[in-house]
């Protein structure tokens, strides 16, 4: 027989062998079960929501994407609940404690955690005893704990990142450092040699909008507060990372050996109000405000106060009844928009020995009979310090702060009164810089003080302003302040807004760009009531030996945590340049966030193990020729909060960058039977090989 028609003809056999008994279609999922994610629309959130849907279908997890109007987002987030994962950014105050996001009836605990679900009433104590721990080292390390509780037990999200922000600076500018900022960094800061379009070394140009108020009582807008920094200083000194230190005003403080809620603060020594000039009339033709020598020039400008009183430099004193005029007058309601912050301060008073120290009684909740403990009181001493004698006034009428405690010069009418009218305009303080004039929607100029006390606030080390004039001048628009700063009329630059222009710079030696970490955090969240991250699976335990105290939804979070590359979506999309986050607590606040908490870096071996421990094993995604759709997963726009959305537009993400397109699995495989496998293989490998031998023997 032709041999031609000999190998056609086992072909054809073993094709009809496998169509007549081979093939056997089963159908076997193609992943475990769905997920909905939700975020809204603009910047990069559509696209974490593809590149998500990626890496979960690695370990059998569907995602459909919906992407919202962001005010329909924000009601889905906080009202109707309706998502299994939801991606969202939070912007954190300056104090670890979490109340209002991660216990039981916080206004934001868009998680669903409880005091009846595993850990969760743990969870809720360890929040409660967060704010009455006060001692500093025993706090951080109750956050600590607590921290590692939520993301080893809980995992109520998979934190994302940290978006930095970056300040361009003239390469001849030394001493700055970008986390402190500005008003920290000038003592540090000096020019080394003129750089291109300046005149003088001993001058600085900023930029910023205009500012509406000079009092910091009433102030609501960075610009007003920028300006403010500038002639005044804060009561207590804070790093970057708002850990409490001894370098400003405030050089020490103790806590009483019987009251734990009494501390007793104490001010520096021999610091000095910088005169009460009113400039208003002045401009730059104006006669200095004090000569070579410091002293005043026209000493006619200089405000005098309800009690009679003014500061020419070196005559008043600031002491601890500056310190508690300030914390009252920030605590009433009627000179202070934000009084209710200071609700925990149960009392305050000059210390009868000293002038320099003043204690204050802490009590957390002031309509309860017992006095509570309240930690999180530091940061609201981090306020601008105001004169006593020129604000407070003569009027004896009583009235309290928003924790009951009585004082009198803080009464009604208090703004129309000569001296706090004329401090909206021509604010002073004991800070670097005095006011010399402004010029209306155009600049603001400041002078060197020679009466500031000359301490650095980053190391508390002796310093002074080589920088002797400060200019701010009023650019609202950031693309015009930007060509200001590139012809070298401006020395200082944020560069947020403009990314391209900002690596240029990075990569040209006349400029230096810093960056710092921002008080931010991004993260896709889950939904712990839904079904397989959540629900009834919270409370199925493990019976694997060693995980017995986990649940089946707990290891479902923990796997999806590990399937997700946070590094290669921060390079994909961010060129790198994000700071990747593994905790609750905001990175910013590095003396409160806990780096060595447990890691969900990628790895998708862990993933598949937790997977695994919680029912879903990989061999049943596996078994047999898994055949793919090659339609890319898509983005659906919604316009409503429900699941009846009207969906007006379908679209892929294509921002900026390379998108990871998913690819969707089918819900069924094509499974071919093992005897279809052994049946082909004697036809087409075996018999050509006996039929061979045969010949061979023949011949």
């Amino acid at each position: 027989m032709n041999k031609k028609v000999i190998l056609s003809f086992m072909i054809i056999t073993a094709f009809l062998t496998v169509s007549i008994f081979g093939e056997n279609e089963t159908s076997i999922p193609g992943y475990f079960f769905e997920l909905e994610f939700k975020t809204n629309g603009g910047g990069f959130r559509p696209n974490y929501g593809l590149y998500v849907a990626q890496y979960l279908s690695e370990i059998g997890i569907k995602v459909n994407i919906k992407v919202l109007e962001w005010a329909n987002f924000v009601g889905t987030l906080l009202e109707t609940n309706n998502y299994d994962l939801f991606f969202v950014g939070l912007v954190g105050h300056h104090d670890p404690d979490p109340t209002g996001i991660y216990n039981e009836n916080g206004s934001l605990n868009m998680f669903g955690i409880n005091t009846k679900m595993p850990y969760g009433m743990e969870n809720e104590q360890m929040i409660e005893d967060g704010i009455l721990i006060m001692n500093m080292t025993e706090r951080q390390q109750h956050y600590y704990n607590w921290q590692q509780l939520m993301m080893d037990k809980i995992v109520p999200m998979v934190p994302f990142f940290n978006q930095p922000s970056y300040t361009a600076n003239w390469a001849t500018l030394d001493g700055y450092d970008d986390s402190w900022g500005v008003v920290d960094s000038l003592p540090y800061m000096k020019f080394t040699s003129l750089h291109e379009g300046q005149t003088s070394t001993e001058e600085f140009y900023d930029s910023d909008a205009k500012w509406r108020e000079l009092n910091p009582l009433l102030q609501d807008d960075a610009s007003s507060s920028y300006i403010s920094s500038l002639v005044m200083e804060s009561l207590l000194q804070m790093t970057p990372g708002y850990e409490p230190i001894k370098t400003g005003l405030i050089i020490d403080w103790q806590q009483d050996e019987t009251n734990e809620l009494l501390f007793k603060f104490t001010l520096r020594d021999e610091v000095y109000w910088n005169p009460s000039f009113n400039i208003t009339g002045r401009d730059s033709s104006s006669d200095p405000l004090v000569d070579e020598d410091g002293n005043i020039v026209n000493p006619s400008i200089l405000m005098v106060g309800d009690k009679g009183e003014f500061s020419d430099g070196t005559n008043q004193q600031v002491t601890a009844k500056d310190a508690v005029f300030t914390l009252l007058a920030y605590s009433n309601p009627i000179t202070s928009i934000d009084s209710y912050k200071y609700n925990w301060m149960h009392d305050i008073w000059v210390d009868s020995a000293d002038p320099l120290s003043f204690w204050i009684e802490i009590d957390a909740d002031p309509d309860t009979p017992e006095k509570e403990n309240y930690a999180p009181f530091w940061p609201d001493l981090k306020i601008k310090i105001l004169p006593e004698f020129f604000l407070n006034t003569t009027n004896t009428t009583v009235t309290y702060s928003s924790g009951g405690v009585p004082m009198v010069g803080l009464g009604e009418g208090i703004f129309d009164t000569p001296q706090w009218k004329a401090y909206s305009t021509s604010a002073f303080g004991c800070g670097k810089y005095m006011l010399d004039y402004y010029v209306e929607n155009s600049i603001t100029v400041l002078q060197a003080s020679p009466f500031w006390f000359g301490v650095g606030a980053i190391d508390g080390t002796e310093q002074d302003l080589d920088i002797k004039t400060f200019n701010i001048r009023v650019i609202p628009d950031i693309t015009s302040a930007l060509a200001e700063f590139k012809a070298g009329k401006l020395d200082i630059m944020a560069m947020a807004s403009f990314p391209e222009e900002r690596k240029e710079m990075q990569a040209d030696p006349k400029f230096e760009v810093q960056s710092k970490l921002t008080n931010y955090l991004s993260f896709m969240g889950f939904n712990l009531k839904r079904p397989f991250i959540g629900g009834d699976d919270n409370y199925v335990f493990l019976t694997e030996p060693g995980y017995e105290e986990y649940t089946k939804a707990l290891a479902v979070r923990k796997a999806i945590a590990y399937a997700i590359d946070r590094e290669e979506i921060n390079n994909a999309l961010h060129d790198g340049e994000y700071l990747i986050s593994d905790s609750v607590t905001y990175t910013l606040l590095d003396f409160w966030y806990y780096n060595d908490i447990v890691k969900y870096n990628h790895n998708l071996d862990m993933a598949w193990e937790w997977m695994e421990r919680a029912g879903y094993l990989k061999s049943d995604l596996t078994g047999g020729i898994t055949l793919y759709d090659d339609s890319v997963t898509e983005v659906t726009e919604t316009t409503t909060q429900t699941e009846t959305t009207t969906v007006t537009e379908t679209t892929t993400i294509t921002e900026q960058t390379t998108i990871y397109t998913t690819v969707q699995r089918t819900n069924t495989k094509k499974v071919i039977s093992p005897f279809s496998f052994i049946f082909t293989f004697l036809i087409i490998v075996i018999l050509p090989i006996y039929v061979k031998l045969r010949r061979e023997k023949i011949r």
